[in-house]
């Protein structure tokens, strides 16, 4: 069977299959610097991405028709991608990586931030599993698969596969370790040891993929919405300059940069572009009434990009007597949909939340989320992953947030931590 790796190719709007083998000869000659300086290696032989869904139909015509398909067009913006790999010395600590953008650096950076956990790379990965999560033989064949939901955060994504564990200090030890929701705990390890030793023992990385991209990066997802008018909330990869004249419903757009952030991680291994923020404001609505809605961009030369349609009911008219349903929770989080671990994995159970929800959407009028809302704490991406998992939800009753510790976690900006710091100081 031909395996195939989607790579970018010098026409950034369609994705194309190119085949991937990687030896130990190439390894010296097509990786960047930062990762020929490990001096383990390993043969990766058919490192293959395929596409699942609806996807594969996309990936396949591009091979043989060679023309490029909008998937934003079926309005596509996350994708399930199967992942193929062997190598010939397998142990059960290898884990894949998922980075984005795909061009990222593996040297080791040790954290600023006490509360930071591995990996301790440069270049934080978006999620990561183990080599043999879904292959239970890995270890003894070398041979894997893994099958992975990717989200478009307006950019491009590679997959690298490391050995050693999550930091490699663990091999390094003749004391057991505990293998715990992804981390690696050495228990014989002392703080102080840990923190002037990690640094010389990082994961190493062994292969990396090429890179697949989605067909247009830049595609809009819609996040919150509330409801007076009604707010459209949703994000981009299209700036102000890009921009024509507003019509219809004009929206705002804004964004941010490293110094909008307190400190490490969300300056240094956590940043990530976090493209253009659009609000849009539908005024004069009926009460009571179905809307349609779909979003769109209009460029300096007057051609339009439009996304896939949306639907909302707006609010009963004010004063009238009728049943509103509403929800309200807190401390929800998010999970990956692929059973991936990710940095501040924290809430497992929240997809049970968004799914229930879904399921049961046509009998909420208003959702309340009152704080901690995904535990990025310093991982920019995981913004991204969180709004992806309500989209359905947002984009379709009104979705009202409220801050938490978890958002104001930095010391001395207000988090409740910090207060109580300050009352465990008082002497009565």
């Amino acid at each position: 069977m031909q395996r195939w790796s989607p790579s970018l190719q010098d026409q950034p709007t369609y994705l194309i299959g190119e085949s991937l083998v990687l030896h130990e000869s190439s390894r010296t000659t097509n990786l960047p610097e930062w990762e020929t300086q490990d001096p383990f290696y390993y043969q990766w032989k058919d490192f293959a991405v395929d596409v699942m869904g609806t996807l594969v139909a996309l990936l396949f015509i591009m091979l043989t028709l060679g023309k490029p398909v909008d998937a934003i067009k079926q309005g596509q913006n996350k994708e399930w991608v199967v992942l193929e790999y062997s190598v010939s010395n397998p142990s059960a600590d290898d884990w894949i990586g998922v980075f984005s953008p795909g061009n990222f650096s593996a040297s080791s950076c040790f954290p600023e931030n006490p509360r930071t956990f591995p990996p301790f790379l440069c270049t934080a990965p978006i999620k990561y599993q183990y080599a043999n999560y879904s292959s239970p033989h890995y270890k003894d064949t070398g041979k894997g698969s893994l099958k992975l939901q990717l989200i478009n955060q307006r950019s491009d994504f590679s997959f690298a596969l490391f050995s050693g564990g999550l930091f490699s200090i663990c091999s390094q030890l003749s004391h057991p370790c505990q293998f715990n929701a992804g981390l690696c705990i050495c228990l014989a390890i002392t703080t102080m040891y840990f923190t002037s030793k990690i640094s010389n023992f990082p994961p190493k990385l062994v292969a990396v993929s090429k890179i697949v991209a989605f067909a247009n990066p830049n595609a809009s997802i819609p996040t919150f919405s509330t409801r007076k008018d009604m707010t459209v909330t949703w994000t981009s990869g299209y700036g102000i300059n890009e921009g024509g004249q507003q019509e219809r419903s004009p929206a705002g757009t804004l964004t941010f940069d490293h110094s909008s952030m307190c400190g490490a991680p969300a300056r240094t291994v956590g940043w990530r572009d976090p493209g253009f923020i659009h609000t849009s404001f539908l005024k004069e609505l009926w009460p009571n009434t179905l809307y349609t809605y779909k979003l769109g961009h209009r460029f300096l030369n007057g051609t339009y990009i439009w996304y896939q349609m949306y639907q909302f009911k707006s609010s009963p008219y004010p004063g009238q007597k009728s049943l509103q349903r509403v929800v309200i929770f807190g401390d929800m989080g998010k999970d990956e949909a692929d059973g991936s671990n990710e940095y501040n994995q924290f809430q497992p159970g929240s997809r049970n939340t968004t799914n229930q929800l879904i399921n049961d959407l046509k009998n909420i009028d208003i959702v309340f989320h009152i704080g901690d809302i995904c535990y990025a704490n310093g991982y920019i991406s995981q913004w991204d992953q969180f709004t992806s998992q309500i989209e359905p939800i947002a984009s379709t009753v009104p979705y009202m947030l409220a801050s938490g510790n978890h958002e104001r976690d930095w010391p001395g900006t207000g988090h409740f931590m910090g207060i109580w710091i300050q009352v465990e100081n008082v002497e009565f």
